[in-house]
């Protein structure tokens, strides 16, 4: 290669030597840059906050309350309907009752299952503080007919010396075999006519309690009325709820007396048991308990002026029961008989020979004495009989001894004397044969002959 070639070659590599330099100098600026702009963000995702940069906190979790809400509030479609069991939908209500919660209340049950009439008054008690639900029993089952069901819920006061509540909580089961709730109302309050049952008698209310539209268009809740009045000796409130065209005095005065004397109180579960219900006509059992042992008495209900009242009472099965728990003695236990002039009378039963009180027979005049004291011009016949054992003569005094002795208990009970009139007939109007038809001693008949009847004139 001579010079000028030689220098050509160099000068052509030089050129290019310099052309490539420049060249990678500025494609790696390019490629150096990126790397650069994102180093930062791909630190910052491992790297811990300090405390000069304190990372903040999410806002998600902070706003929170709308969605727990929504939670435990659930819309009224996905709640109404949707029990499946009277125990799940009650104790649904009775949560809300617990919380003091009557929008939930009211959404679980319903709006058209309140009444606008009792609207407030519900609020008021489900949001009161000064009841709550028994923590033992705060619901019970009260009756069960091919209509539905109902329930109470059972309040009881808080601080000692309130009076515990009720409310009816009405369930029927839907096509789809769910529970759904038809109607919330009120029993009827009583006014008691004694303290208690086993406290001295009291001067009872003078008035039977006024029932609501609501309360008299419903006939299963005047039988519950009426059945806890009898349990609670509370003759007015009974008096009121019964048709005195078609139930005497002496007839409900006798129930009371049965009541009593067994000791009877109502079933707490499923106390009313509904047989028959038509637009004019409701038969229902009423199921009560003594010392393990079960009874029922049966009332008939109907409509008149356009309101429910008891104008049937059949208690056979109670005095059945007395009559087995009193075993074979000499004194019968029947305390009411057929009147030979009309209705009823009830009957009072002595030993043999003898015109002084039994300890039953003083329990039953109590309940005489607290119908007596309701006002002073109640008054009561008192006929005094005797078995035919004895001459006629010993028979009349001795069935006037038991007359006076009946009349006597009475007055030291509170009763004007003016209020009881006594007779006596001896033996000469017996109920069962004071013999049999061979002329032998009959000595159940006679047990049943003395006695003294009582008939209520007012």
């Amino acid at each position: 290669m001579n010079k000028p070639t030689a220098l050509i070659f160099f000068g052509i590599i030089l050129i290019g030597a310099l052309i490539s330099y420049f060249f990678l100098n500025k494609r790696e600026d390019r490629l150096v840059t990126p790397p650069l702009v994102e180093a930062p963000a791909v630190e910052a995702v491992p790297s811990p906050p300090t405390e000069a940069e304190p990372v903040p906190a999410p806002a998600a979790p902070v706003v929170t309350p709308p969605p727990v809400a929504a939670k435990k509030e659930p819309a009224p479609a996905a709640v109404k309907g949707s029990f499946n069991s009277p125990e799940a939908i009650m104790k649904a209500l009775a949560a809300k009752i617990e919380e003091k919660d009557f929008d939930g209340f009211l959404r679980i049950a319903g709006p058209e299952a309140v009444a606008d009439a009792i609207l407030a008054e519900v609020r008021a008690l489900v949001e009161s503080r000064d009841v709550k639900l028994d923590a033992a029993r705060p619901f019970a089952e009260v009756s069960k007919s091919t209509e539905g069901l109902r329930w109470s819920f059972n309040f009881v006061p808080v601080v000692e010396g309130g009076a515990p509540r009720q409310l009816y909580a009405d369930l029927t089961v839907m096509g789809d075999e769910s529970l759904d709730v038809t109607k919330i109302s009120f029993p009827v309050a009583l006014k008691l006519t004694r303290g208690d049952a086993d406290s001295a008698p009291k001067s009872p209310a003078r008035e039977a309690v006024a029932m609501t539209p609501e309360q008299q268009a419903d006939a299963l809740t005047v039988a519950h009325a009426f059945s806890k009045a009898v349990i609670q000796r509370d003759f007015n409130t009974a008096r009121g709820l019964a048709d005195p065209a078609a139930v005497t005095d002496e007839r409900i005065a006798a129930l009371m007396i049965a009541i009593e004397e067994g000791k009877f109180a109502l079933k707490e579960d499923r106390p009313l048991v509904v047989t028959l219900s038509r637009d004019d006509i409701t038969w229902v059992l009423t199921r009560v308990y003594s010392d393990q042992i079960t009874s029922e008495f049966a009332l008939e209900l109907g409509q008149a002026g356009g309101a429910w009242h008891v104008n049937g009472l059949t208690f056979s099965k109670v005095l059945s029961v007395l009559s087995e728990k009193a075993g074979a003695g000499n004194v019968a236990y029947s305390p009411i008989v057929e009147d030979p002039s009309g209705g009823d009378s009830l009957v009072l039963y002595f030993e043999f020979d003898d015109a002084g009180l039994t300890p039953r027979t003083s329990r039953q005049l109590e309940i005489v004495a607290d119908i007596l004291s309701q006002g002073a011009e109640r008054v009561i016949r008192i006929n005094g009989h005797a078995d035919a054992l004895g001459s006629d003569d010993y028979n009349i005094t001795l069935s006037d001894k038991r007359a006076e002795s009946i009349r006597q208990a009475l007055i030291s009970m509170g009763v004007e004397p003016d209020q009881v009139i006594t007779e006596a007939f001896g033996a000469t109007k017996p109920r069962k044969p004071n013999f049999l038809p061979d002329g032998s001693d009959n000595p159940g008949g006679r047990s049943q002959n003395r006695r003294a009847e009582v008939l209520l004139d007012f």
